[in-house]
């Protein structure tokens, strides 16, 4: 789902000029065209405006598990099994361990061929 509008650097000084200037946010939104609860929000907490942590499920492995993972799936004639135990990510299932050695974004190039 979509955060919301970010209001821009220029647009929040704006907005806090305005404030300053005895102007009400109903005033505000009409003269920078922004919604009423973006203003209203960024008035309320203007250093966390735009700072909200992503939310979801988090990842299965750290990038140090993932490194820790694919160091041993490199190694020749090394099984996913034999990777998991030695690289100590036994809390993981077999399928994330292939998932991880398959994916393109951590396959191995060696003088441009992909080993």
């Amino acid at each position: 789902m979509p955060r919301g509008i970010s209001l821009t650097e220029f647009q929040k000084g704006q907005a806090i000029a305005y404030i300053n200037d005895g102007k009400t946010i109903l005033e505000i939104t009409g003269i920078l065209k922004i919604s009423k609860s973006a203003i209203s929000e960024f008035l309320k907490n203007p250093d966390a405006h735009g700072k909200r942590e992503k939310t979801g499920r988090p990842r299965k492995l750290t990038p140090k598990e993932q490194r820790n993972l694919l160091r041993q799936l490199k190694k020749r004639g090394a099984s996913i099994p034999t990777a998991q135990r030695e690289s100590g990510l036994t809390h993981i299932t077999r399928q994330i361990a292939f998932n991880y050695g398959q994916s393109k974004q951590f396959q191995f190039k060696r003088n441009g061929n992909i080993i």
